[in-house]
Parts: structure tokens; sequence; C-alpha cells
């Protein structure tokens, strides 16, 4: 692992599952980073940390703190400043500020209040083990935050700007494309186009529960890359925004009045966000990225029904994985609250592209694609995810990103909902 940078180092240890070199190496580089003699780290691992390393780090001083970074591909060379959460806070927005930030470069580290609270995205798995609704209480956080959200967008509406390339199209754009900003590249070819099993997907229609999709995954994928095109978004409109507010990045709080809800780790944040992207990654991780298949892959075996056919040209896919009660009032939400005054606002305004919702899918769709790998290592079937579960992911990201022939689905109805025309 020489030539690495440190938090790169980190997560590929913990990726390996050599925990300790990589407590130790988290150790390390805190230290380092900060200063400050580090007397042990406890790392948190669990499904949502895809991309990230946290946990708690005590000093030799006793003090007791999370931690939390990023790392990726590519992304040292296109991140400048990741924790932005003051930003966000003087905004109006309720979010966590770190009480100390490291910026370096293959260096940032954020270190936060020790906090016992559950995240919603725990909280929510658990609901939906049981009967899938969220409580009232919850209900009525979930929707604050939401409207908060969606008024702070509004507020802070304006032009884009040509040159500006914020920290979000990591998330998106540069997962499908090298360094030189070349497509097919990243994630989107180590993952799909390096393993020989994509070749016999990639250009078959779906069919998914009798509905007919246009496009391809290979369609989807091209097409993401055109439209998602940082020097294109830069100079539609832009927004404050945290960017990556799935509920992995919530907090659960109890408040006088009942639940509250606080983003935390604003990797991605900025107040130049593309006003297309901003909401996307909390509407499909919270709405369209459950019950469990993307995360829990083993459980979503036991729960979720998948048949599969193939034909000449066609994947057909049945499953009984629609959306729970809870999936749909998180769904009414978001729609009624942030994305239809958004949308609605843009076509006042005459900013709405006419091309918003291809644009709006293309998003969604990287987000089953991109964030962890749907096929499994590259050479093997789906190794640690059973082979029906790989097909539902694969069929979730056409949904996602493609129109479909005839009929609807989860993804068209909240469209049809928030378009303004």
């Amino acid at each position: 692992m020489t030539g690495l940078s440190p938090t790169t180092r980190v997560r590929d240890l913990v990726r390996a599952g050599a925990l300790d070199q990589a407590a130790d190496a988290a150790a390390d580089l805190i230290t380092q980073a900060f200063g400050r003699p580090v007397a042990g780290v406890e790392l948190t691992l669990d499904e949502y940390s895809l991309n990230s390393v946290s946990g708690r780090v005590r000093f030799a001083d006793g003090d007791l703190l999370f931690f939390k970074f990023h790392s990726e591909e590519g992304e040292e060379a296109h991140v400048s400043e990741y924790y932005r959460a003051q930003l966000l806070a003087d905004a109006g927005l309720p979010v966590e500020v770190p009480l100390h930030l490291a910026g370096q470069p293959g260096r940032q580290i954020a270190l936060y209040e020790l906090r016992t609270e559950p995240r919603m995205a725990d909280v929510c798995a658990e609901l939906e083990r049981g009967d899938g609704r969220l409580p009232a209480g919850l209900a009525a956080a979930r929707q604050a935050l939401d409207r908060v959200t969606g008024e702070v967008a509004l507020r802070t509406l304006r032009p884009g700007q040509a040159g500006s390339s914020p920290a979000i199209h990591q998330l998106f754009w540069r997962r499908l494309t090298d360094d030189a900003g070349r497509f097919p590249g990243g994630r989107y070819r180590a993952w799909y186009l390096d393993d020989p099993a994509y070749a016999g997907l990639a250009g078959r229609r779906f069919v998914i529960n009798g509905v007919e999709y246009r496009q391809t995954l290979a369609e989807i994928a091209g097409a993401a890359a055109r439209l998602l095109d940082p020097a294109v978004l830069a100079t539609g409109p832009a927004v404050t925004a945290h960017g990556d507010d799935h509920q992995g990045n919530v907090w659960v709080l109890s408040g006088p009045g009942g639940p509250e809800l606080r983003l935390f780790d604003p990797a991605f944040a900025g107040s130049d966000l593309p006003a297309l992207l901003a909401p996307v990654k909390a509407t499909y991780h919270n709405v369209f990225a459950h019950p469990f298949w993307l995360y829990h892959p083993q459980e979503a075996a036991r729960r979720i029904n998948v048949q599969v056919a193939m034909s000449a040209g066609v994947i057909e896919v049945s499953d009984d994985a629609g959306l729970s009660p809870l999936r749909r009032d998180i769904a009414d939400s978001i729609a009624a609250l942030v994305w239809a005054p958004l949308l609605r606002e843009l076509a006042r305004r005459g900013q709405l592209p006419p091309d918003w919702r291809a644009t709006v899918r293309a998003a969604l769709a990287c987000c089953p694609l991109l964030v962890t790998n749907l096929l499994g290592p590259p050479g093997k079937l789906a190794a640690g995810r059973p082979e029906p579960i790989r097909y539902l992911g694969l069929a979730r990201t056409v949904m996602a990103g493609s129109e479909p022939v005839d009929g609807e689905d989860a993804v068209s109805r909240l469209l049809d909902v928030v378009s303004p025309t």
C-alpha cells in the first residue's frame, strides 16, 4: 500500500479486513493531523460506510470524539475543501458542526462531538423490519428537515458560474470517467466494463414487473456521462445544499417537542451545487434504495422474492420489493417540500432545462450503480451478493435511469408529481 494517501491507506485496510492495522493507521493520521497524541481508535463498521471511515477516537488526555473522513478514487485531484458545515449552518440548515477539521488533501478528517443517538438510516431499517411505518413524531421530523432543505434551496437559488466544479461531482460524473475526464472510466470501468459478466447484461433491455424500459444499462451510463458533465451543469442554476444528505448522514436527536433530525458529514456541501443534483442522493437512498437490496443483500435474499428470465436481448425481472409505507411517506415529503417548489421556481424563472427529467434520472441511476459494485468483484458473479439480488439491483438502476416504454413505476410517478408542466 505504498504511495497511498493516509486516508486511502486506512480505507483500504478496512476493506481488506485488517482492522487492527486500520485502527493503528487512523490513530497515526489523527495524531499527525491535529497534533494530539491518540490513546486508541475504535472503528465504526456498518453497511452505510461504503466510501468513508469513521469511529471513536480517545485522545491521551481522555477526550473522546467521533471522527469521519472520505477516501475515494480520484478525490484528491478534485476536492479542495470537504467539510463545509458552517456554510450550511449559516444558510439555516440543521447541521452538526465539527469541533476540529484537518483540510490537507489526503489527510482530510473531521472530529465531532461523540453522539450515542441513532442515525435515521438505522431507525428506518429497524422500522422496515417491522410494519414499515414512520411514527408520527418521526414523520413530522422528516417533514421539518425536508421543509427547511427546500426553503434554503429556494432562498439560495442563483445562476451557475462557468468553470465551477463543486465536490458533489465526485458522487456522479467522476465515478464514470477517468482522471482526464474521459468516459468510460473510474468506477464504471473498474466495476463493470472490466468484468466479463457485464458484457452480457449491458446491452439488454429490461422488463421489470411487466414494464418495459427504453434504455439499456450501457445507454444509461453513456447518457449520465453526457448530462452530468460539470461543464454542462456549471452554467445551470445552483443552490446551497448538503448534497449527500441520505439518512446515513442524519442524526435522530431527542428534542423537547419530539424527535429532531440533524445533518452531519457535509463532505460534498457547497453554495454552488447544481440545483438538479442537490436533492438526488437523499431522494434515491431514502426512498428507492430499499428494502435492503443495496446495503443488506443477504437479508434481501431472504425477504424479497425475485424471479429472473433471460431471452434474446431482454432481461425480465419480477419482484415483490415495492416501496414500504415508510418509503412512500418519505417520497411524498421530499416531493412536496423539496422537488416541487424547486422545479416550479426554476420554471418560473425560465431556468428549468428542457432535459431536466433526463438529468435527474441520470443522477438517480448513478446512486445504486456507482455507490457499490452491484456485480461483485471482477470475474466473479456477485460474490457476497446473491444472484437474484444482483439482478434486482441492476433492474432498480434501470428503473431510475430510464423512462418506461409504457406504463409507470415508483420513479416515474414521483417525477410526474413534481413536474411543473
